[in-house]
């Protein structure tokens, strides 16, 4: 993000978080705190990125506003993933799927289970990330979410490193 356009982002972000305070509109406060660590994390400047998500999280649990939540720790994951520590990532993933299956949150499961199964490939373990794959594939599918070819990319990878008849198998065995 080029610096003009970082400042700006930021400075509409102050504003935003200000008027929010100002009210007490706490859902509006982390909200625009998670969109801060947005800006944050496309800088790479994953510290900064982390403080204002587990803010935002933490406002979420205080409100009791479970989608928000839920979104906050698959975003709070993907800064973990960014760092390396793909233990902890895997975690908040977890967390996250279990918060969005109590509400369903059917497009946030998801999402959330393409993000658990893309990181297990990432990790060179694609056989483990078929199942979770293949259910974030359906529910794509099922709602019409264009969020589909993400998944049927990550498939794509997986019949590549492990070849068809294994990815057929597998497939087979989830029935």
């Amino acid at each position: 993000m080029a610096n003009d356009k970082f400042d700006t982002a930021v400075y509409f972000f102050e504003q935003s978080l200000n008027k929010c305070q100002a009210t007490n509109y706490r859902e509006g406060e982390a909200a625009t705190l998670n969109n801060f660590s947005q800006i944050y994390k496309t800088k790479g400047d994953y510290d900064s990125a982390l403080r204002y998500l587990e803010r935002s999280l933490e406002i979420y649990q205080a409100i009791g506003n479970r989608a928000g939540e839920g979104a906050t720790l698959n975003n709070i994951s993907q800064i973990h993933d960014a760092n390396g520590d793909y233990n902890k990532s895997f975690q908040y993933l977890e967390q996250s799927l279990k918060v969005r299956q109590a509400i369903r949150d059917i497009p946030g499961v998801a999402t959330t289970l393409n993000n658990m199964g893309a990181m297990l490939f990432e990790q060179n373990r694609p056989e483990e990330a078929v199942p979770l794959l293949m259910k974030a594939y359906q529910i794509f599918q099922k709602i019409g979410s264009p969020d589909v070819h993400k998944t049927e990319s990550w498939l794509d990878k997986i019949i590549q490193k492990i070849g068809e008849t294994r990815f057929q198998e597998i497939v087979a065995s989830l029935k």
